[in-house]
Order: structure tokens, then C-alpha cells, then sequence
């Protein structure tokens, strides 16, 4: 499943976009704060269904989620009143999502109502089981990623992590890329999340992840459940945040090797840097502007028009008003 271009109307704090947004493979979301970066995530996020059920969030449903994050079903609609429509365009299918301020959400292809997981499943030609797994949003916010590391722990998660050999991979690919000890596996049977430490002459202890950093935790909660659901598109909002510059380059580095699409939301210089020097294949930076008739507006660049802003900035001060960090 390919997301390729979305729009919303009356949707949080955005009345409506001037165009589309298009995406890439690999897409970033910069702008100012309040510039609209985390509502388009969360826009992304009731794909395909807004009922579906986020497994890795204790089965919560998608737009419960959201109401959790901001305090209600009204607040995910423009002045607390009305109707929010959302309509993307998803392979080759058109799809809307409306949600109505005093309760309820539909979804709709091609203004056909769809009534249930197993009618979008259809129209999207996937198994219905994926309808839960597809997308995985990731948000700013350390209570659900609490909630995501305790889900871990499950017998059905924690079995099948092991079966498919990621708590070992994702140490290799990512952990150890980063950190100058050397890891060979992450428990997740335990408590809390442990790294094995290999030490000299075959000794080895356990070290929590929190001691190399609350970004270390998050990196390994994220990536574990990516290997675990495998989802189609991956959304993840102020990307940078609790993490050292080694260790964004490297989940970049992973992110951007795999199969899946995805979409962040960025503040810091450093994660356009790092990509400028990764270069993901078919990415695309989009700069959010909301204006004060709360419409969204967008400016796309190229890698490598980021590159030559980066290069050709003495002053960090101009290019971050030039990119709207």
C-alpha cells in the first residue's frame, strides 16, 4: 500500500489545504511550530480504516487515539463543530475519511460508504488482518510509547520478536551502530528492557537501555514492533527527538533500507544533514506553512535542494528561517 497524496478539510487546527500533499517513499515534514506537521501524521494515522484497532497501542482504536492525544472527539475537528474530511489517494483508490464532531467516523470510496474492516480490506485488495498492521503512528508522546514497550511484553509479541530473530537483528543493524560497547541480543521477557553487554574473556551482563539514553529505549521499542508487524507505512512524529545525532543517522539509515513508506516530522537541522549524506531512495522534503485563515500550505524540495541550502548556509540562524525549523 502506497499512500501518494492527501488532503483535509476542517480537520484539528487546519480549515483546508490549498493542494494535495504528495508524498514519496521517503518524506520529511518540516515548518514552524503549529505549521500543521503532526495534524498531517495524524491525518495518515486513520488509514485505512478510523476504526481499526492499534495492536500496539492495547488494541486502542484509531481515532480513540487521537482523542486521547487532544481531549476528545471535538477537538479533532476544525472549531470543535462539524464535520472533518480527509481523502487520500491510496495506490490507485480514492478514499475519505469523515469524522463528525458529536461522535462517529465514516470512510467512503468513491463517495461509496464502507461499513466495515472487511469492505476496506476489499477495496484496497489486502487481507483484513492487515488492516490493524499497515500503518504504525508513531507520536511524541512517552505515555503510548510506555504503553507500546509494555504490549511488548505479551507472550504473543515477545515470541514471535524471538522467533523472527529481532532482538537480535535490530542490536547488529542499529544498537551496536552507534554505541561503542558491544550488544548481542535485547530481552524484552523482563521487567524492563535489557541489552546483553559482551565483556572480555566471555563474561557478559545485562545494562538497561535507559542508561545509554531515553532515545536508546525508544529506538528499540519502535524498531521491535516494526520487525513485529512489518506495517506498510511508517509515521513518526518529532522524529529527533531524545535522540544523540549517531544514533538519528543510523535509524535513518535503517528506516530508509527497507520496503515500507514513510513519513516523519522533523525540527532539527541534524536529521536533514543526515539524510542529505544517506540520500533515500524517491524522498521529497515538504515545508508546512499555515496561514492565518488556518489554510495549509506547502512547498516541496528535492535532497537535493536541501543539499544546497545546507551548503551554501554560513549563517545556521538564515537557513533555519529559510526552512522554517
Amino acid at each position: 500500500m502506497l499512500l501518494k497524496s492527501m488532503s483535509m478539510e476542517e480537520f484539528r487546527g487546519i480549515r483546508r489545504c490549498d493542494v494535495p500533499l504528495r508524498f514519496s517513499k521517503f518524506t520529511v515534514l518540516i515548518g514552524r511550530n503549529n505549521s500543521g506537521k503532526s495534524s498531517v501524521l495524524e491525518a495518515i494515522s486513520l488509514l485505512p480504516f478510523p476504526k481499526k484497532l492499534h495492536i500496539v497501542y492495547d488494541k486502542m482504536e484509531a481515532t480513540g487515539l487521537l482523542e486521547k492525544l487532544h481531549g476528545g472527539r471535538s477537538s479533532l475537528v476544525y472549531g470543535y463543530y462539524g464535520r472533518a474530511r480527509i481523502t487520500y489517494i491510496v495506490d490507485d483508490v480514492s478514499l475519505r475519511v469523515e469524522i463528525i464532531s458529536d461522535g462517529g467516523a465514516d470512510v467512503f470510496v468513491e463517495d461509496k460508504r464502507l461499513l466495515s474492516k472487511q469492505d476496506v480490506a476489499n477495496s484496497l485488495k489486502m487481507d483484513v488482518e492487515r488492516v490493524d498492521e499497515v500503518v504504525l503512528f508513531i507520536p511524541n508522546d512517552s505515555d503510548l510509547i510506555g504503553r507500546m514497550l509494555e504490549m511488548l511484553k505479551l507472550e504473543e509479541w515477545r515470541s514471535k520478536i524471538q522467533k523472527l530473530g529481532a532482538h537480535v537483528r535490530i542490536v547488529k543493524d542499529l544498537i551496536n551502530k552507534c554505541i561503542d560497547d558491544k550488544y548481542t541480543e535485547v530481552l524484552v521477557d523482563s521487567p524492563e528492557l535489557r541489552l546483553r553487554k559482551e565483556l572480555l574473556e566471555g563474561n557478559y551482563f545485562y545494562i538497561k537501555p535507559k542508561d545509554l539514553g531515553d532515545g536508546v529505549e525508544k529506538a528499540l521499542v519502535v524498531s521491535l514492533w516494526l520487525e513485529a508487524i512489518k506495517p506498510e507505512i511508517i509515521l513518526w512524529d518529532d522524529f529527533e527527538v531524545s535522540a544523540h545525532p549517531s544514533l538519528i543517522r543510523e535509524m535513518l539509515k535503517w528506516l530508509s533500507s527497507k520496503e515500507w513508506q514513510v513519513i516523519i516530522s522533523t525540527h532539527s537541522i541534524d536529521v536533514l544533514y543526515r539524510l542529505t549524506e544517506i540520500k533515500p531512495r524517491d524522498s521529497s522534503i515538504i515545508l508546512l506553512r499555515k496561514g492565518p485563515d488556518d489554510i495549509l500550505k506547502h512547498q516541496e524540495y528535492s535532497l537535493e535542494d536541501v543539499e544546497d541550502f545546507l551548503n551554501a548556509s554560513l549563517d545556521p540562524r538564515l537557513l533555519v528561517d529559510r526552512l522554517g525549523l
